[in-house]
């Protein structure tokens, strides 16, 4: 891949994490994956990079749920945050529930909502957009 993309990651299943940096390895994706086990790190990162005037990332993969701050929370945040709209987040979850599904429409920031696990073609998909 030519262009590389800067990535969060925002799950605390370290099963999913683990197969996500092997899937960037056989895309040969040197792209290091940064990582938070809850949306709460997560937010804090990202505020932090805005106020600095830093590199926000190009994709977040954010699960739903999660401990301190889950998924639906993180992104009612940052739907407020001045930033919140240029950011691309891909919801990953394993629910079967539709109105979990449906109900990531509701926000601006969500680009999809992609079932776990995620396939190989499927990754490179979403960072060749």
């Amino acid at each position: 891949m030519s262009d590389k993309k800067s990535i969060f990651v925002i799950d605390d299943d370290a099963i999913f994490v683990f197969v996500l940096k092997k899937l960037f390895l056989k895309m040969e994706n040197n792209t290091p994956l940064e990582t938070f086990s809850n949306g709460y790190l997560a937010l804090e990162v990202l505020k932090e990079k805005f106020s600095k005037n830093e590199k926000l990332p190009d994709i977040i993969f954010l699960d739903i749920n999660m401990p301190m701050l889950d998924g639906w929370q993180f992104l009612d945040e940052i739907e407020l945050l001045p930033f919140g709209d240029s950011l691309n987040v891909y919801v990953t979850s394993s629910t079967i529930d539709t109105t979990e599904i449906e109900k990531v429409s509701l926000y601006k920031t969500v680009r999809e909502f992609v079932s776990k696990p995620i396939s190989l073609a499927e990754l490179n998909r979403i960072i060749m957009n």
